[in-house]
């Protein structure tokens, strides 16, 4: 082939066994980014209406936390490392990610809409014999159904949203990856701001209509992505242990990794107390009300933000790359800790709603570069702590250690909240004064947190600093 007939012939990008031009790159990127805007708006749905509907059913805080985030997160410590290993070895003519993912999505959409219809199925429950049965009011036997409801959902979904993300890396060219991780982080942004502006006021008078509407675009359009978007084939899954070696054997040796180096202990221990004091964020919405903002006020925030996020996502991007990750999540999360206090501006003074507003929107605003920073830093600093070789095991690791913790802070952080409203009671302190309370939970936690990264940082700079290069060998690991 001669050197002109080269440079006119297309341009083609292989991932394993899959080939594509730049038109079937576009093609893929296309329905990649489709998929997740309706993975997006699916899980916004359930994790922004679920807490008002079950507040206005009068169930307690504590209850909210165990629903929303302590059975989530019980759900993935157990079932996220088993739903990953059998993703990795699975092997069928559909690949080895589709297959789940397709599975999982019709119950995904069809307990979808049954949520939508929790408040008639409760009613219906109780007028049945169960309120006579149990005591319950109907309320009560509401929130057992959407907990229940929860329950499933929450399985189904894991597979989806397990495995989605494993499949960037297996149909995504290299040459692309950066900019398409991009678009998807601004998509599902988008997708956010959308929901926030047009929906998310209508959340409780509509809840039916949103969330079967939500399920049917989220089967449709999921379904769609996952026949469009085609796997290669793979090669054959490594062997398994032999039984010889003990059942227990390869659980002994993942933890003993893990927990070997002193660095990634301190890591884990730093990221626990970080998680912590994000247990109360589902409640932040009732603070919000509390200040007089209505659910529109509310949802237009939040899609500013969201727009906000997909404009400066990139230079967070480029800021993270031009700073060593690990000193950069040192500063970021000492601003953001210095800054948190900020919002104890409600702690002595009654302000008007609409001023309540402009005060919000001016803490998002102060908040919004530092967080997006410290999301686009966080990814950057694992590969520099953790073993190329064994990066999956150690985010694994991360990812349970977080999620136990989220269990616990799920109810601690209700009952916190209930234990408040009984020191400042609505009657001394106006209503729902408790939930204005939620910075001091996240100062201290946020504190500690921020004590340990300092000891990460001094045993990183211990073991070489910038010259800290992580070994896959055990026995070659600094102590």
């Amino acid at each position: 082939m001669t050197a002109s007939s080269s440079r006119s012939s297309p341009k083609v990008f292989q991932v394993g066994t899959l080939t594509y031009s730049i038109s079937g790159v576009f093609a893929l990127f296309i329905w990649l980014l489709w998929g997740d805007f309706c993975f997006s708006l699916m899980e916004v749905v359930w994790n922004s209406i679920i807490p008002l509907k079950i507040k206005e059913l009068q169930a307690p805080n504590w209850v909210i936390g165990a629903i929303m985030v302590s059975i989530p997160q019980i759900l993935n410590v157990l079932l996220n490392p088993v739903i990953s290993t059998a993703s990795d070895r699975c092997r069928s003519r559909w690949g080895r990610r589709r297959p789940f993912m397709l599975a999982a999505t019709p119950f995904i959409s069809a307990i979808l809409c049954l949520i939508g219809f929790s408040p008639n199925i409760g009613q219906w429950l109780h007028g049945s014999g169960l309120g006579n049965l149990t005591g319950w009011s109907v309320g009560a036997v509401t929130v057992a159904v959407i907990a229940v409801l929860i329950f499933m959902f929450r399985i189904a979904e894991l597979f989806v949203g397990t495995v989605f993300y494993y499949l960037f890396n297996d149909v995504v060219p290299l040459q692309f990856m950066a900019r398409f991780l991009a678009l998807f982080r601004v998509v599902g942004t988008g997708a956010g701001a959308l929901y926030s502006y047009f929906v998310f006021p209508h959340a409780l008078e509509h809840m039916r209509l949103i969330f079967v509407c939500v399920g049917i675009l989220y089967f449709v359009g999921f379904v769609m992505m996952c026949l469009m978007v085609k796997e290669g084939e793979y090669p054959p899954p490594t062997p398994l242990a032999e039984k010889s070696k003990g059942r227990f054997a390869a659980v002994r040796l993942y933890f003993k990794e893990c927990l070997h180096q002193k660095l990634h202990v301190l890591l884990y221990l730093h990221l626990m107390l970080w998680t912590m004091a994000s247990a109360c964020s589902v409640f932040m919405v009732f603070m919000n009300l509390s200040l007089g903002l209505t659910l529109q006020n509310i949802g237009t925030i939040s899609a500013a933000v969201s727009v906000a996020s997909a404009l400066l996502i990139y230079p967070a991007g480029v800021l993270a790359d031009r700073f060593h990750p690990m000193r950069l999540m040192v500063w970021i999360k000492f601003v953001m800790v210095v800054l948190t206090p900020l919002n104890f501006v409600w702690l002595f003074t009654n302000y008007s709603p609409s001023i309540n507003f402009w005060i919000l929107v001016t803490l998002n605003v102060i908040a919004l570069p530092m967080t997006l920073i410290y999301q686009a830093t966080l990814m950057p600093l694992y590969m520099r702590l953790f073993p190329r070789e064994q990066f999956g095991q150690f985010c694994s690791f991360i990812a349970i250690c977080m999620a136990s913790v989220g269990v616990a802070g799920g109810l601690l952080g209700g009952i916190f909240i209930d234990a408040m409203r009984k020191i400042f009671p609505d009657s001394l302190f106006g209503a729902d004064y408790c939930y204005r309370l939620i910075p001091a939970w996240n100062l201290f936690f946020l504190g500690c947190g921020l004590i340990l990264l300092a000891l990460v940082y001094k045993e990183w700079i211990r073991l070489g600093g910038d010259s800290y290069k992580a070994h896959s060998d055990l026995d070659s690991r600094p102590d």
